[in-house]
């Protein structure tokens, strides 16, 4: 086979992107290099699949050597960038290069789908394509193109400078079955994001963007991808994912990546797919918009779990079953007020943390935490981020919600716009004012605020201070606890004779301070502070439980036949109430109790004194 030539792009007169200004393009993403890659590969591959197929992803890290670490040196980077000897102008990536094939062994990580569009239309950008697809111009040529998948990804094109980016030589090989006018084409290229240099060509200075494509030389001073049966043989050489006409889609090989050999990228390459791509992969997600993803590690398949079965991932599933109306859970509307418009649905799970899977003990992974995060999505249903909350005060109890906005295609685009090139978060600021703004901006405040109450809702009595949302709000959401209610207001005391805080006698609001489980029944834990100058040792401590519905209290005597709470407790830092409840003495300090709750309620706490013998 004849070795490939290279291409190096030269500045045109009117201009051209340098290459350290394209890898510059990714910005600062909030997520690892790698995660990065996964998110961005795997986002391009849903979005070349046709609608209503899934898609078939196979994610390949190996090691290569001997015969075929020779062939790649010698059939696809025999001519290499030149490197020029003046500092002021050297190519840093290039020289990169040049020493990772110096080198015994190359790693590649290797992102492969099936059952996809591979990357379809033209090769040359500017061709006019009618009604084709751009798919290999797009990701091999251009810069940033406009997204043309309906409700997908997100701007095709800017994120794919992460694949670079991830390779010590800022090099990938892109390897494609496809079409092109209707007709079946295999093609492989190779792709290298070098730094601007000067150098002589012909006899004459000239300056080079730093890009540079290997490739057949075509007859207009170009390069063309290897097409055909010349293809198929040097993919094959290389021990590339094998692919016919009834396999079509793309491998995207990433030479030398940024990553150090083990298992620790073993279960980073795990908990990257499931944590940015679970949605698409629970097993009651819909046939045609499934993902199914295969890791094979250095020669070895490794299993990657389902997601209801890796917590805390389960708990989002839950969640995510109870958006699409598949499940029991409660769903929230998320509301715009002006203009008028339902943005988008939530839903929010609780449950006991359970154990977590060996793969998520990896140092500094968000699976090892206790999980208090919405995942925010687009209808694509692809995790944008991660919106943390507050965490439940008791480790053993964790929940994880999720939102997708909604599939009006104002609001949609409103949301896809809002990201930046890496697709790992919304930023209103990116717009201009208007509705598509006040959309995002009204989305985040109320899903920001729901994240930062559901452990701890604020109640709606008390000054304008305290007040926050209405307990009508929260109390019926499912199983909900009170944090700071009593039945004198939030932030108030209780005085022994009905004063205000100027009493001796006193104790501090109710506040939430855990969940546990006795005996197969959730039990609320709730603390209080007392303070006693002992001058009324007669005085008795009480604690009455209260069901919370529609803003205020309701009596244990007025609850339905088939609803019951009860006292399990009541202390005095270590003295236990009898069956009256506490006589107080001298002793100020932690008061504590424990409540029984029922099913999908909330219930909260009275503290109250009374004279002993009453």
């Amino acid at each position: 086979m004849i070795p490939l030539d290279l291409h190096s792009e030269k500045f045109a007169r009117t201009g051209n992107m340098a290459g350290e200004g394209f890898r510059r393009l990714l910005g600062r993403p909030a997520l690892g290099l790698l995660q990065t890659v996964i998110r961005e590969a795997l986002q391009n591959s849903v979005d070349a699949a046709p609608r209503g197929n899934w898609v078939d992803i196979l994610l390949r890290f190996r090691t290569i050597e001997g015969y075929e670490l020779a062939q790649l040196r010698d059939l696809f980077f025999r001519a290499l960038p030149p490197i020029e000897a003046d500092a002021a102008s050297a190519d840093e990536e290039s020289a990169n290069l040049r020493e990772i094939l110096k080198e015994d062994r190359v790693s590649l990580l290797e992102i492969a789908d099936f059952n996809t569009l591979g990357l379809a239309g033209p090769t040359r950008a500017d061709v006019a394509a009618g009604d084709e697809r751009l798919d290999f111009v797009n990701f091999l040529r251009n810069i940033g193109a406009a997204r043309d998948t309906h409700h997908g990804g997100g701007t095709y094109g800017y994120g794919k400078t992460s694949l670079y980016a991830l390779s010590r030589a800022s090099t990938i090989i892109a390897d494609t079955q496809t079409t092109c006018n209707g007709i079946p084409v295999r093609r492989i290229m190779g792709c290298h994001l070098g730094d601007a240099f000067d150098a002589d060509t012909d006899g004459a200075r000239g300056r080079f963007t730093g890009r540079h494509w290997w490739g057949r030389n075509d007859a207009d001073g170009g390069v063309e991808p290897l097409e055909g049966l010349e293809a198929v043989e040097l993919s094959q050489t290389l021990g590339l994912p094998s692919r016919n006409e009834s396999r079509t889609g793309t491998t995207i090989a990433i030479v030398a990546p940024h990553v150090e050999r083990g298992e620790d990228l073993r279960a980073e390459l795990v908990e990257s797919i499931l944590w940015n791509f679970w949605p698409r992969m629970c097993g009651f997600t819909p046939e045609e918009r499934k993902i199914n993803v295969r890791l094979e590690f250095e020669g070895e398949q490794v299993e990657i779990p389902a997601p209801e079965d890796y917590p805390p991932l389960d708990l989002y599933a839950a969640a995510l079953r109870n958006v699409r109306g598949k499940g029991k859970g409660e769903v929230t509307t998320i509301r715009g007020g002006k203009p008028v418009a339902d943005l988008g649905s939530l839903s929010i799970v609780r449950g006991l943390r359970a154990p977590r899977n060996y793969m998520a003990l990896r140092e500094g992974s968000p699976m090892r935490e206790q999980a208090h995060s919405i995942a925010l999505m687009r209808p694509i249903e692809l995790v944008v981020r991660y919106l943390p909350g507050e965490a439940f005060i008791d480790p053993q109890f964790e929940w994880a919600g999720v939102f997708i906005c909604s599939e009006e295609d104002e609001i949609e685009k409103a949301f896809a716009e809002t990201e930046p090139p890496a697709h790992d978060d919304w930023i209103p600021d990116m717009l201009p004012k208007g509705r598509a703004k006040t959309y995002v901006n009204v989305a985040l405040r109320e899903l920001k605020l729901t994240a930062a109450t559901y452990v701890q809702p604020k109640a709606a009595l008390g000054t304008n201070e305290d007040r926050g949302p209405s307990i009508a709000k929260t109390a019926a959401k499912l199983g909900r606890l009170l944090s700071r209610s009593s039945g004198k207001g939030p932030g108030r005391t209780i005085s022994a004779s009905g004063g205000g805080s100027k009493k001796k006698i006193t104790i501090s609001a109710p506040r939430f301070a855990g969940l546990e489980y006795r005996e197969g029944q959730r039990v609320a834990r709730f603390e209080a502070e007392l303070t006693n100058d002992g001058s009324q040792p007669d005085l008795v401590l009480y604690a009455s439980p209260q069901l919370v519905l529609d803003g205020s209290f309701t009596s244990v005597d007025d609850l339905p036949g088939d609803i019951r709470i009860n006292l399990v407790d009541l202390f005095l830092n270590d003295q236990i109430a009898g069956s009256r409840g506490i006589r107080i003495g001298n002793i100020q300090g932690m008061v504590s109790c424990r409540v029984t709750m029922p099913d999908d309620a909330a219930v909260g706490i009275r503290f109250g004194f009374e004279g002993e013998g009453l």
